[in-house]
Order: C-alpha cells, then structure tokens, then sequence
C-alpha cells in the first residue's frame, strides 16, 4: 500500500469516527435518533465509496458496502427503539446514584444539603427547601431532599427577563418557545437541553443530600451566568477558586 493511501484511509478513519463521537450522544433520545443515523449512514456510505472509487473496486463490491452500512443503521435503529427507553417526564424523586461530593474543607452539619457549584460548596443546615443562588433579580433553583429522593424547582428566563420554561416538583414544563426539552437518562439525573443538545440545566443527586449542579443562566440583559463541574464564568470572568456558603445565597 502506497503512503497516500494510507494517509487517505486514515483521514477517512478519522471522519467516520468524528461523525460517530459527535453523533452518539443524539441516538439515545428519540426524538434525535433518526437523523443521528441519517446524517452517519451518509457520511459512512461517502466515505465507504470514495474510497473504493478510487481504488477501482468492483462497483458490485461497492454497493455491497453501501447497503450494509444503511442494513447496519437500520438494525441499530431497531435495537435502540427496542432496548433504549428514556425516563418519562414526571414528578418523580430523582433518587440517590450512589456518589458524594468532597466538602472542600467546608465544615458541613449533619443532615444538610450540600450543592456543588463549580468549585463552591452552598450549604443547607436542613434538607430544603434550599436555593443557593441569584441570578441578578432572578431566583435560581430550590432543592428539597424527602425520603423518596431529590425533588428542584426552577424557573428557566430568558434575554429580556421572560419565564421559558418553569421545574416544579421536577416536573419540566415549556412556557415559550420550542427549543428546550428535557432529559431523563438515569433515575438520578434531570437536565434542560437546546435543540443542539447544549445543556441549558442540570441536575444530579449523589445522594446524602448531596447534589451537583450545572447549566446556563440568564436574567434579563445581564451576563449569562454558566456553571460548570469547576469553575463559573459570568460574561468575561471565571471563579475557580473553592469557598463555602453555610445557610447563604451566592449571588451573580
């Protein structure tokens, strides 16, 4: 094998496993899954093709290829539909997954409710109802820890300060627009997406009151506000150095 065909392959290689990566996470969710597999059976076929085009392949060998490419997707489409089934939208408690968060130094009271925000530790000497942050004007999510699970409220906005979407006993309802729904991937897990999977807000309960939090925050014209697994950036700052707040809000 020539070294340009080589190269040529491994480009190739390299295109079908990016389409992959990129659309995997789509084929979970149904309202996704079609298109995900539309959009890799094309580029796979391509691919598939115009490599053995270029190597004056039997047109035979190549049209085997392209119709086990589309037989595969169709096969994964059947199987996901058959073994893949997301959580309803509904007002269960999200339950415990099992994990806890490092309080960070903070010293934490017994029965509290610990929300990690990037790298901050907001404490709650109680189970809830707690919310831990503002944005501007705007109130940020509630937490409530019941012997049943985790259960949040929050209250979506947008650029000029409108309610778009609202979480009530976790409970996701769409108030304007069409673009955001919600995810329910593991009975511990809650998260507001875009059109493009962005994650618009999430929610995890470790569990032992313990919760993680992350997702893009906007009130009104102020900076967006996004909270990450490390750090929170608002416009064009970044806090990524740890604190903790006992029975406080932190405030954007």
């Amino acid at each position: 094998m020539e070294r340009k065909d080589l190269v040529r392959g491994l480009v190739l290689a390299a295109v079908c496993l990016g389409v992959l990566g990129y659309d995997w996470r789509f084929l979970a969710w149904p309202m996704h899954r079609t298109m995900a597999l539309l959009v890799m059976a094309a580029v796979f076929s391509f691919c598939w093709f115009y490599e053995l085009t270029i190597r004056d392949a039997p047109m035979g060998q190549v049209l085997a290829g392209v119709l086990a490419i589309i037989g595969g997707a169709v096969v994964l489409r059947l199987a996901l539909t058959l073994f893949i089934h997301p959580l309803p939208n509904d007002s269960a408690p999200l339950v415990a997954a099992g994990g806890w968060l490092e309080p960070d130094s903070c010293r934490v009271p017994a029965d509290a409710l610990i929300v990690a925000v990037g790298a901050d530790r907001l404490i709650g000497r109680s189970r809830g109802p707690y919310s831990p942050l503002k944005f501007g004007g705007c109130p940020g999510p509630s937490f409530r820890v019941t012997p049943q699970g985790l259960m949040v409220d929050d209250f979506g906005y947008d650029g000029d300060g409108s309610v778009i979407f609202r979480i009530r006993r976790n409970l996701f309802q769409l108030i304007q627009g069409d673009y955001l729904h919600v995810h329910r991937p593991d009975r511990s897990t809650l998260g507001v997406y875009d059109e493009w999977e962005n994650e618009i807000f999430y929610v995890r309960y470790l569990g032992q009151g313990a919760v993680r939090l992350r997702g893009r925050f906007l009130c009104g014209d102020r900076p967006a506000v996004t909270v990450g697994n490390d750090s929170v950036t608002m416009g064009v700052s970044r806090f990524s150095q740890p604190s903790c707040l006992l029975d406080r809000q932190r405030r954007y």
